[in-house]
């Protein structure tokens, strides 16, 4: 009797241990599962965060930095593709004009070879019934502003691409060879413009007269500048947009005593350039 209640003893001990030894390399193995798999997560979000990070910020780089510039002509056309998708009538152009107004850093060199990349466009109907103003941003044909009325009296447009035979690229090159003009300075503030501007518009070629001319116009400081009065000297080349023969320039001298610019039109010489 006495030997198999020891065997019984020593059996419920042996059970016990076993027991308490399952739970314990249970708990074991679980923490360390639980923990591994926390690590895992933590190191998985991390990288997923840091993966998605880099090429936001890489992107946005990218597109900053980015800078593709046109010629006039270029961005006629690419304003005329675009205004031609909001009226039904062909879209004529009332003027276009190169222009600082851009995220991009603008230089010196900016239109040296007759390009910039930002531009606004003015285009209307024949009749007056639509105005359509376009922004030409490094390459990109942006709408901002349609405008239509039932009496006809918006700006008309008058000028199909076809009118105009010269392109800025060719205006600035006479421009710099003919008359030697400079590019705007950007660190100087007075020079007012940056690198070399464009316009086609109406001007009034006659004083005499109301009749106005589609020309091309190159804007930049005279090879003059500053005089005296250390004053920045802007000038103007004005060309015939059919033919593109260099019809006039003028070039600023300085102030007035009530701080108003003063200037004078250049005498052209078809040999030499300019006589002053």
């Amino acid at each position: 009797m006495r030997k198999k209640k020891y065997v019984s003893i020593a059996s419920i001990t042996l059970i016990v241990i076993m027991v308490v030894l399952f739970f314990s390399m249970k708990n074991v193995l679980f923490d360390g599962s639980s923990n591994k798999s926390e690590e895992q997560a933590v190191t998985t979000t991390s990288e997923m965060i840091n993966e998605t990070e880099k090429p936001a910020a890489t992107i946005t780089n990218k597109g900053t930095n980015e800078k593709k510039s046109v010629t006039a002509m270029e961005a006629l056309r690419l304003g005329y593709s675009e205004a031609n998708k909001l009226t039904e009538e062909e879209p004529l152009l009332i003027n276009i004009t190169s222009t600082d107004d851009t995220s991009v850093s603008q230089e010196r060199t900016d239109g040296s070879d007759g390009t910039r990349d930002a531009w606004n466009l003015e285009f209307g109907s024949k009749k007056g019934n639509v105005f359509i103003y376009i922004k030409i941003d490094n390459g990109m044909a942006i709408k901002t502003d349609v405008k239509k009325h039932d009496k006809n009296l918006l700006v008309k447009g008058q000028y199909a691409i076809s009118d105009i035979q010269i392109d800025s690229s060719d205006a600035v090159k006479q421009a710099v060879e003919r008359l030697g003009m400079k590019p705007g300075n950007p660190a100087i503030a007075d020079d007012w413009i940056k690198g070399y501007h464009f316009t086609i518009s109406r001007y009034n070629t006659d004083p005499n007269s109301s009749k106005t001319r589609l020309l091309l116009r190159v804007m930049g400081i005279s090879p003059n500048s500053p005089n005296r009065e250390n004053d920045s000297l802007r000038m103007s080349a004005f060309f015939d947009v059919k033919t593109g023969e260099l019809m006039s320039a003028t070039e600023m001298t300085g102030f007035d005593k009530d701080g108003k610019p003063c200037g004078r039109i250049l005498s052209l010489n078809t040999d030499d350039g300019i006589n002053k």
